[in-house]
């Protein structure tokens, strides 16, 4: 967990233990695998809905989810690891079941585990390079709860 007594006398400095590269690598691994995983299941939102707007909507949080796996990939292949790159994963594994609104409920609740995910990863000392990446990814994160929010919304009240 990071000290916020070293956070307040070093600002952005850091100072102490951090997670070493190997750690990092561990750490981060599991994470760009789940957010693969959530990507694919906004393209099958994408692609189940019918309303031009919204698609361009989810289109616009998808540029920047896929930015953010690359970049947290970047980050494990500097550390000397390997990252995932979902190669071995199916379309077809990753459907959205019942209504729009329905897919929109389902899509919230995965980007919240992910977004709580990143939480946890903030509490451990990673160097500092890393922490200012996830809090970047955290806010991406909260911004897609946000919109998906929002569209949650709109949507139910066209379906009642």
């Amino acid at each position: 967990m990071p000290n916020p007594i070293k956070e307040a006398l070093l600002g952005r400095g850091w100072a102490g233990k951090t997670l070493s590269r190997t750690e990092t690598v561990e750490h981060l691994n599991p994470l760009i695998e789940q957010h693969i995983e959530l990507n694919r299941y906004y393209d099958d939102a994408i692609q189940s809905c019918g309303d031009e707007r919204v698609v361009g909507v989810l289109e616009r949080l998808q540029k920047t989810a896929r930015t953010d796996v690359g970049k947290l990939s970047e980050t494990v292949l500097s550390c000397g690891g390997t990252p995932p790159n979902g190669t071995g994963l199916e379309p077809e594994d990753f459907t959205l079941p019942g209504t729009f609104p329905d897919m929109l409920r389902r899509l919230h609740e995965l980007e919240t585990e992910f977004n709580d995910r990143l939480a946890d990863e903030l509490d451990l000392e990673h160097q500092m390079r890393t922490r200012g990446l996830l809090e970047a990814v955290k806010s991406n994160s909260t911004d897609r709860l946000d919109a998906l929010s929002a569209l949650r919304r709109r949507a139910e009240e066209l379906e009642a």
